[in-house]
């Protein structure tokens, strides 16, 4: 999807409000890439928040965000929420989790893809071995399912992933195999990574963006 040059995520005097309370007020900076920026804070401090608002999910109360070189994030970012359930007998497979969501993707956005190439590249790509492939979702441990939820993301070729709490509910060896995971994808594409822990990750980061209710600094 992306043929080169710049990517770049632009917030200027971002102020985000959710229930009534200021949770991003006045964030200006910019996001280069590729490359990996983390960001960084308390439960509430309002790094979901900023995603979603990167996302064009949550208007600002005031600023803006700007997805150079295309201007909104429409069709170009690929979101990795923190969770994803799913009844305990829904008949899904990995495969089919990762399938059908391009499907879903390519039909709105109205372009053609090869759907099976695609869903295939990304599997592999995150070393979902092919025996789990056909294996039922919720079965999946938590490093696979989180695998899984990137491949996904990845299978749509957008040139910036965000990517929510990555670590969650994964133990520790899993953790250390997404690090790597992210790491290499960073050399291609631009990451914006929250975090409680930024220390996995903080041999690829090019900068921090520390969020606390209402106050942010942010830095290399």
């Amino acid at each position: 999807m992306h043929k080169g040059g710049a990517l770049e995520i632009e917030y200027e005097n971002l102020t985000v409000v959710r229930g009534g309370r200021v949770v991003i007020s006045g964030l200006t900076m910019s996001m280069k890439g590729p490359g990996l920026y983390q960001v960084i804070g308390p439960n509430g401090a309002g790094k979901t928040t900023l995603l979603l608002a990167t996302m064009g999910v949550l208007k600002p109360a005031a600023g803006r965000v700007s997805i150079k070189p295309w201007g909104s994030a429409s069709g170009v970012v690929a979101y990795v929420p923190q969770s994803f359930e799913l009844p305990e007998e829904a008949p899904v497979s990995t495969y089919a989790f990762v399938e059908n969501y391009l499907v879903l993707w390519a039909k709105k956005r109205g372009v053609g893809v090869d759907v099976e190439e695609r869903a295939r590249k990304a599997l592999e790509l995150v070393g979902i071995p092919r025996s789990l492939w056909s294996e039922r979702l919720t079965r999946l441990s938590g490093g696979t399912m989180r695998r899984a939820l990137i491949a996904r993301a990845l299978a749509t070729d957008a040139p910036i992933m965000l990517l929510d709490e990555p670590f969650s509910n994964i133990d520790p060896e899993g953790r250390v195999e997404v690090a790597e995971l992210l790491g290499e994808l960073s050399s291609s594409k631009l990451l914006v990574v929250t975090s409680h822990d930024p220390v996995l990750l903080l041999s690829y980061t090019k900068e921090l963006l520390l969020l606390g209710y209402g106050r942010h600094e942010h830095g290399p």
